[in-house]
């Protein structure tokens, strides 16, 4: 289980959709990460403006009031303000020559230890204080100012409240970027999950047609996206291909049933020839000529059936049957002639087995196969027509304990006219793998070539789920 969860996982991380899901869900990580951190960097800024802001206008105030009246103007106003606003009086300070405090809501000038930086005339500084009616200490935002007379002004604002809602905001911004990690996943899920679906309806299209359903299309959901133009471009090219194939399957079985009749009148004209002839010679060269014609009316009716199997004929004729009967049927048939050859036919079946196909194509296949296996599998004595169920999928074959086909030749046995042997000293048509192959993508199948477990060859027709 472990092994197989590792297979899996593995899969994952090479398939094109996890490479496209995560940098999707990077890009939407940084996208929304950049502008969380410009709207904090610009909440800060704003706020640090709005507070030198105020505490500019104050001092401003302050300042003017000394040039108005004075010290005792100042005082007067800074008094003024303080019973006016009370509690919300911004933090104002006047403090003589001396450093001690003349008037104002803070007791004494900060200690230099205290303010956050270097604290000199005309600058900001933000330092910890209370207020003279305050019993808890305050942060603040402060600006200095010198007096010709040597006092102190101090003018600023109190920014406790707009640093819990500067917190209150950073954590609105951490949330909103921890939302961020689940949406961007489920974004890059569905972009992926969208790519994937017009992908492999392109490649079940494209597994289809190499099926032989030349008729597939792929689908086009009429978005005019990228998609659709390619897959209506696959389908102009598919409608093409089936032109020409339906062309060239209309020739080939044309000239096949047409060559059957000449060939069929070639053969009864050597049958009379080969009574009449009265000296042995040629007796016996027109009984050769007959073997030639039923070997050419066996290529034309071996080629009929292969063209009609691809085209995908015959599955109206499908029907459910029991695989026990059927192959003990087909050894019964074949028995007498590989007995003849010095082998025994067996036939090899789990009882209950049934399944759907096309009773004579797939007893014509399985036929030929026998015909292939008693030709060719010279030193062996055993042949067997097999079905078993493996992995959800029905497989009918034959197997003999012969020499086998080496696995370098077996892709050139299963081309049509493919003949293994050079000198052709075995008679045979070369189709007999071609039609068991056409058969087999009929029962939407394949045909497999491996060595049998005693030795020998086993040619398997895997069907599809049965």
């Amino acid at each position: 289980m472990r092994e197989k969860l590792r297979r899996r996982a593995a899969r994952l991380l090479r398939s094109t959709s996890f490479r496209l899901f995560v940098p999707v869900v990077l890009f939407q990580l940084v996208a929304t990460g950049g502008v969380l951190a410009f709207v904090w960097i610009s909440s800060q800024q704003s706020v640090r403006d709005e507070q030198h802001a105020l505490v500019e206008d104050l001092r401003d105030d302050l300042l003017a009031a000394y040039e108005d009246g004075g010290m005792a103007g100042l005082r007067t106003t800074i008094d003024t303000r303080l019973r006016a606003e009370g509690r919300r009086a911004p933090v104002m300070l006047l403090a003589g020559p001396d450093g001690r405090r003349v008037t104002g809501n803070l007791d004494a000038l900060p200690p230099r230890g205290d303010v956050r930086g270097d604290w000199q005339q005309g600058d900001w500084f933000s330092t910890t204080l209370y207020r003279s009616d305050f019993s808890q200490p305050e942060l603040m935002t402060l600006v200095e100012a010198r007096l010709p007379d040597g006092s102190t002004l101090l003018a600023g604002v109190e920014t406790g409240r707009d640093l819990k809602l500067q917190r209150s905001f950073e954590q609105a911004l951490l949330a909103a970027l921890l939302l961020a990690l689940p949406l961007s996943m489920l974004v890059a899920f569905l972009t992926s999950r969208l790519v994937g679906r017009r992908v492999h309806d392109m490649a079940q299209t494209a597994h289809r047609v190499g099926a032989g359903a030349f008729d597939a299309r792929v689908p086009l959901d009429g978005s005019g996206d990228a998609f659709d133009e390619l897959a209506g471009e696959i389908n102009g090219m598919l409608a093409r291909i089936e032109t020409l194939v339906g062309e060239l399957r209309v020739v080939a079985e044309g000239l096949a049933h047409d060559l059957r009749s000449p060939v069929t009148r070639l053969r009864s004209a050597l049958e009379q020839a080969a009574v009449e002839a009265r000296d042995p010679a040629a007796e016996a060269a027109m009984n050769r000529a007959l073997a030639e014609a039923d070997t050419l009316t066996r290529i034309l009716t071996t080629a009929l059936q292969i063209g009609r199997a691809e085209a995908g004929i015959g599955r109206e004729r499908f029907e459910q049957t029991a695989l026990g009967p059927f192959l003990e049927d087909l050894a019964a048939l074949y028995e007498p002639y590989a007995e003849d050859e010095g082998f025994a036919l067996t036939a090899e079946a789990p009882e209950g087995l049934v399944v759907r196909l096309h009773r004579e194509l797939m007893g014509q296949a399985l036929g030929n196969l026998v015909d292939n296996a008693v030709k060719y599998a010279q030193g062996g004595n055993a042949i067997a027509v097999f079905a078993a169920r493996h992995n959800g999928q029905v497989v009918l074959g034959v197997r003999d304990n012969g020499p086998g086909i080496p696995a370098e030749q077996r892709e050139a046995a299963l081309q049509r006219f493919g003949r293994l042997d050079p000198t052709r000293s075995v008679a045979g048509t070369g189709l007999g793998l071609a039609l068991a192959e056409a058969v087999a993508k009929l029962h939407d199948g394949r045909v497999e070539l491996t060595d049998a477990p005693g030795g020998g060859l086993e040619v398997r027709l895997v069907l599809g789920a049965g």
